[in-house]
């Protein structure tokens, strides 16, 4: 959700890379078909994880963030001045024995002409 979280896994993932360099060359040093070599091994495999791990977060962190960005950006197109009112002040706007009525227009149907209208 911030630079600071890409930044954490950035570290977390360099130090997994440093795992998976000496991993690498400790193994190469071991005896064939010993447990300290399958031992590096598995360090390797726990090192690529935490890689792909990190790799993943910052990918997902980026997402959250554009998103916020462009929730941020958009308007509701759907909020009118009257919501702006308080309930009295709405009644004292729209009722229908105020003296100074200004009601909100109403919108018809769009729909099959009724037969009435002929």
């Amino acid at each position: 959700m911030s630079f600071r979280r890409i930044g954490n896994y950035m570290v977390i993932g360099f130090m997994g890379g440093l795992g998976l360099f000496n991993s690498s060359k400790l193994e190469i040093r071991q005896a064939t078909d010993t447990n300290a070599e399958l031992l590096f091994q598995n360090g390797q495999i726990i090192s690529s994880a935490v890689i792909c791990i990190c790799v993943a977060g910052m990918m997902a962190e980026v997402f959250v963030m554009k998103n916020r960005m462009r929730k941020a950006r958009k308007s509701n197109p759907l909020i009118t001045e009257d919501d702006k009112l308080s309930a009295t002040e709405f009644y004292d706007k729209y009722a229908e024995d105020s003296p100074d009525v200004s009601k909100p227009k109403k919108y018809k149907k769009k729909g099959k002409k009724s037969e009435d209208s002929k």
